[in-house]
């Protein structure tokens, strides 16, 4: 039981991980093209909003494994 919470907590890590990558790293990416001036400066506001739409779910997949619950479940096993 406790074995299963502890992998159950650690997929919600690695779901942390991996969100924090698939919205940090195209973020960076716009910022860099908006100071190389290859895009429109609007695009900041895009970049910011993806930062903050990764940092909510990043913050609630890292708490989910602290409590050792599933990305996919709302509760314990």
């Amino acid at each position: 039981m406790a074995f299963r919470n502890f992998l159950d907590g650690a997929a919600s890590f690695g779901a942390a991980l991996f969100t924090s990558a698939v919205c940090g790293l195209p973020a960076w990416f716009t910022v860099v093209a908006v100071r190389a001036e290859v895009a429109p400066v609007w695009a900041y506001g895009a970049a910011a909003l993806l930062v903050m739409i990764g940092l909510v779910l990043t913050f609630a997949f890292a708490r989910k494994g602290l409590a050792g619950v599933a990305p996919t479940r709302q509760r314990r096993r």
